[in-house]
């Protein structure tokens, strides 16, 4: 399929220039000639680009740049000190653990193991610490913590599944017990991301189905069944956009939209319901892919913050919290497709990706503010968690 996937894109960028150089080739000569020329020089540049996914070039060089940045006992040290991107940390930390347990299986033999534990071992440590997240301490407010459990509760699940380390193993059960339930008991079948925010975010509530699935796979427990299951039947009768499929990107008690759906939160949504495995992750892929998927002569791809013809909101960042708007959609879309296998999809944004670093190498990264690093490092992690695939 994966090959099947490269002659479908390579048909549609070179293949109906040397169809039409053929219906020309008696006619219009020297037009026949430059169309075929075009053609070839076209089916090179694809060929090269599906040769560098294909051949593992692209996940070496993802691998390289973000073991590079996590390694920088530099911007450890800023994450360590700057409180106010503490959860653009986290969510890189747990993209990043994600990335590394996806990627280490094809490292065999490389002796990358205790590199990769020892990124883990950080990742894990930095969450848990009491004397950075005083809620350890004090857990009245987990409920209007569900960003930062659940993320901590997939940055465990990775380094537990690397590791088979259980010294965490008391902190992920006190908080995946907390998330089933919550998400199980809760009206809304959500819980707040965070105090004083003022939006339910079916993204964030996905990030901790997932964590669910990491707990099950471990514990033989069946969390996710319950919470999932909960929170699908909730969406699908309330929370419906418009006319779509898909939810806004926070609502109101009232059920009413109160942040709307842009392409990030959806991206994210996306990528969380299918590393779950849920089933109502169909349903919002084939409708995040039509309103949302954005294509040139359907052989590069990318991903829209809006559906044709509609504004972007003001605030748009505030619905893909911590994030930035138009900066990360493409690659959590990349992993999604990669997740449901629809290489199609997964091909024209990596086309999008490898030719965006040909102008913007990934090392670029190292040249610009520590706060850009962590979100780069997120970015970097989430490609290199769609492109590990065995």
């Amino acid at each position: 399929m994966i090959f099947l996937s490269f002659l479908v894109i390579l048909f549609f960028g070179a293949g109906l220039f040397w169809l039409v150089a053929y219906l020309l080739r008696n006619r219009m000569k020297r037009v026949a000639m430059v169309l075929a020329v075009t053609g070839s020089v076209i089916g090179l540049f694809l060929l090269g680009l599906w040769i560098i996914e294909v051949s593992g070039w692209e996940r070496k060089g993802l691998y390289k740049q973000l073991m590079f940045g996590l390694e920088n006992e530099e911007l450890q040290q800023f994450i360590f000190r700057q409180d106010d991107i503490q959860e653009e940390a986290v969510m890189m930390m747990s993209q990043a653990s994600m990335a590394l347990t996806e990627v280490a299986p094809l490292l065999q033999g490389q002796n990358q193991d205790e590199r990769i534990t020892a990124r883990l071992t950080w990742m894990a440590d930095y969450v848990t610490d009491e004397t950075h997240f005083s809620l350890w301490k004090n857990r009245r407010n987990w409920e209007q913590q569900l960003f930062f459990l659940a993320h901590t509760a997939i940055i465990i699940g990775h380094y537990q599944q690397f590791t088979q380390d259980k010294q965490y193993d008391e902190q992920w059960t006190r908080v995946a017990t907390f998330l089933v339930n919550g998400i199980s008991r809760s009206q809304y079948k959500h819980l707040a991301s965070r105090p004083g925010d003022s939006a339910l975010r079916p993204a964030d509530n996905a990030a901790a189905l997932y964590a669910l699935k990491l707990y099950d796979d471990a514990h033989g427990t069946i969390f996710l069944t319950k919470a999932g299951e909960d929170w699908s039947q909730y969406i699908r009768r309330e929370l419906q956009f418009e006319d779509t499929k898909l939810p806004c990107a926070g609502f109101s008690a009232t059920n009413r939209c109160r942040l709307p759906a842009v392409g990030g939160s959806l991206a994210v949504l996306n990528s969380y319901t299918a590393a779950a495995e849920l089933p109502i992750s169909t349903d919002f892929w084939r409708e995040f892919r039509y309103y949302y998927k954005e294509t040139f002569v359907n052989v590069f791809g990318w991903i829209d913050q809006m559906p044709r013809g509609e504004e972007l909101p003001e605030f748009c960042d505030f619905s893909v919290q911590p994030l930035t708007c138009g900066l990360h959609e493409s690659v959590f879309a990349q992993y999604t497709a990669a997740k449901r296998k629809d290489w199609v999809t997964y091909f024209q944004l990596n086309n999008s990706l490898l030719l965006e670093d040909l102008f913007y190498p990934p090392n670029g990264l190292w040249n610009k503010r520590p706060q850009e690093q962590v979100t780069g490092l997120l970015h970097l992690a989430t490609r290199l968690a769609a492109v590990s695939r065995p």
